[in-house]
């Protein structure tokens, strides 16, 4: 940090390990931030606590003993004196569910018991804590009991102890799973544990804020709101995630797809990466922050590829902000001036003074309307996920209602719904009122009681505790099990064309090995393979009938192409098979390698398709499930605008057995062969016809 001697800085900060030198005075409002279990709500809360005597003396630093200064306390002496000496260790703030949960799945023999271990601890937490967080897990069938009497993890447990994300949000990423929506589940589960969010909040500017959400999660003022703020403010961020995505993201996609035959994309590179900074500040993001959503949300779905629970096969991958397909931003940007420009003027040179003197942003809001990007679906799944969560956590079943203290003093009788206003004293309709005045009436519904918030008053809360009638019709037990192991021959037969509508094309089979047992279950008269190898006698029967492509090294050959036999194959080509082969591609245990192997593959292949207009082909990779994830293929298909659409097990006994055989490092990880089907999208708001010719015209200047 650069110090001025003519200037004076002043910082707000939280506490952190780094030091601030030549800091000549600290003001300490003695406050900290701190999450803690509660009970009330029912989740774990960040509230303002008072600091302990040791954070106050580690906030102070080295001022005062590197430097000359003061610190500032704002509390009284007295108060001062009577703060607690050392801060409470988290492990007696929290309920300690998924800390429990590590530790059974540790699989450690020294363990035989969490209860015992924790009690070892230097401050050992409650006992009756500890078994409660135990009862939870046994109660969400996240522990069992073994034959031996030991709590085990199940799959479900394991699967969610994989993630590097809070308990929580674990939960609802698989409950999104389960009812068809993971990769929305798996943005919002980010969104709960990432600080800061997106959408810029600056210190004080509660109303700029609330305009901010506004232009990304417009709500119907005439509809009841989705749920408290919280749920609001997740919402928000999902959909600035999905618009920086489609707006910002497929830009940059489409430009690199065109640089990829020049062999020079740094540069263009170089200069997007500069221009996203500006477009998300237009449009009142931060740029790290959604850098990072992504980055997290590719190893959550590397998890997901490890474990495969049972809905992963059919979640599709096709994301929600291609809904609708023509939608559109133009930006329009609209110069303010700075209020503040003449007292900021000072020691500032000519350049940065220009760039001071007004502040840029884009006004064509709202940026994402109510009908966009499935918005109103996702938002009612959220509350109902969240309700069934809170339901676990008050250990109800399906139709069961908890009751606050005050609520269970009267029964319900038929007087219709109780009056708000009158619980308060504040109704000053009187008799005239359409809502009942007797407080045998049935209580209004705690609207934030069943919501991330949670309702802070607890048994003492003057509406009702209880989750609806919606909430028997989803909740239900987790159906989160592993994928079932047998491949059925007939699911990769199925995604080839039928009758004359056209060809399959196998690359890269080197022996021929794949394609002479396909040959077996399906015409051979429309099926091409390509090879490395140099044209030679095939005394197999049963690749006769196939057509072969001899001397041409994958990708770039079989790809791109050099003859016009190759061009006029590509017209006819309706499903693309490769069983990739490191051993032979040379790549071995080369990380590094394969993934760029992967990544020239995809890129490749979407010049191709989209030079050709052939986007309806179906790309079935084959690979080993761990190599898949290791290597995060999904995200690198994904930006050559390829999308995940199924994955199903291969059938090996009858296609041929997979040469990369990776064994597995955890319990009830899998390691087996996965046939996953691609489909390409393109954003229909690309020009096509410019952009097919730029692409035509960089594929024939390399050929």
């Amino acid at each position: 940090m650069k110090i001025w001697k003519s200037h004076r800085k002043i910082i707000f900060s939280a506490e952190s390990s780094v030091t601030i030198p030549e800091v000549a005075f600290i003001i300490d409002s003695c406050r900290s931030s701190e999450v803690y279990w509660d009970g009330n709500r029912k989740c774990e809360f960040c509230g303002l606590m008072w600091v302990s005597k040791s954070q106050a003396e580690q906030r102070r630093g080295k001022t005062g003993w590197t430097c000359d200064g003061e610190i500032y306390r704002l509390v009284t002496r007295s108060f001062f004196s009577d703060l607690e000496d050392y801060e409470c260790p988290a492990m007696l703030r929290l309920l300690l569910q998924q800390q429990i949960l590590l530790i059974c799945c540790a699989e450690l023999e020294a363990i035989d018991d969490p209860r015992v271990l924790l009690q070892k601890a230097l401050d050992p937490p409650d006992p009756d804590v500890v078994q409660n967080a135990l009862d939870l897990l046994v109660h969400m069938g996240l522990l069992q009991i073994s034959h031996r009497g030991r709590l085990e993890p199940t799959f479900y447990g394991r699967l969610l102890a994989s993630f590097p994300l809070s308990f929580d949000a674990s939960l609802l990423m698989i409950k999104f799973g389960e009812v068809g929506l993971l990769h929305e589940g798996i943005l919002l589960a980010v969104l709960m544990d990432t600080q800061p969010l997106p959408i810029i909040h600056s210190f004080g500017e509660r109303d700029l804020f609330a305009k901010y959400l506004d232009s990304y999660f417009s709500r119907d003022t005439s509809k009841p709101t989705i749920g408290p703020l919280k749920e609001v403010i997740l919402m928000a961020n999902l959909c600035a995630f999905k618009f920086w995505q489609r707006i910002f993201k497929d830009k940059y996609r489409t430009k690199h797809l065109n640089q990829v035959l020049q062999f020079d994309d740094m540069k263009a590179t170089e200069m997007v990466l500069e221009t996203e900074e500006e477009w998300c500040f237009f449009h009142n993001l931060r740029q790290p922050s959604l850098n990072h959503v992504a980055e997290i949300y590719e190893d959550v779905l590397s998890s997901l590829h490890r474990f495969r629970p049972n809905f992963l096969g059919a979640s599709k991958g096709f994301p929600s902000y291609y809904y609708p397909c023509d939608f559109q931003h133009k930006c329009l940007l609209e110069c303010r001036p700075n209020e503040d420009e003449d007292e900021d003027a000072a020691g500032l040179d000519d350049e940065e003074l220009e760039s001071s003197a007004d502040t840029r942003e884009c006004v064509a809001t709202p940026f994402v309307t109510p009908n966009d990007f499935q918005t109103k679906n996702v938002a009612d799944k959220l509350t109902a996920v969240v309700k069934e969560i809170k339901a676990h956590y008050f250990g109800l079943a399906p139709g069961d209602q908890p009751q606050s203290s005050s609520e269970s003093r009267f029964s319900v009788n038929k007087c219709g719904k109780l009056c708000r206003h009158f619980l308060k004293g504040s109704c000053n309709r009187g008799s005239n009122c359409s809502f009942s005045h007797s407080f045998q009436a049935k209580r209004p519904m705690c609207r934030f009681f069943s919501s991330l918030q949670g309702c802070r008053n607890g048994d003492s809360c003057s509406f009702s505790h209880g989750l609806g009638t919606s909430f028997s019709s989803v909740t239900k037990p987790s159906s989160c099990i592993p994928e079932n192991d047998d491949g059925d021959p007939a699911l990769l037969i199925r995604l080839f064309p039928v009758a004359d509508y056209g060809k399959i094309l196998i690359l890269d089979d080197t022996n021929f090995h794949f394609t002479s047992n396909i040959a077996r279950s399906y015409d051979p008269f429309r099926m091409v393979a390509t090879t490395h190898l140099l044209e030679s006698s095939i005394s197999d029967p049963s690749l006769t009938d196939v057509k072969i492509m001899w001397g041409l090294h994958h990708p770039y050959q079989t790809i791109i192409g050099k003859s016009a036999e190759s061009q006029v194959l590509w017209m006819s080509v309706k499903c693309v098979l490769w069983f990739p082969d490191f051993e032979i591609c040379g790549y071995g245990k080369n990380l590094e390698g394969q993934g760029r192997l992967m990544k020239n593959f995809f890129e490749y292949l979407a010049i191709r398709l989209l030079a050709d207009a052939l986007c309806e082909v179906a790309v079935v990779l084959t690979m080993n499930n761990l190599r898949f994830s290791e290597l995060q293929v999904e995200k690198l298909g994904r930006s050559s605008f390829f999308f995940l659409t199924k994955s199903l097990p291969f059938a090996e006994q009858s296609y041929g057995e997979l040469s990369d055989v990776i064994p597995t490092k955890k319990p009830m990880e899998v390691s087996k062969p996965i046939s996953y089907v691609f489909r390409m999208y393109p954003p229909a708001d690309i020009e096509p016809d410019d952009f097919q010719a730029a692409i035509r015209k960089c594929l024939h200047d390399v050929e």
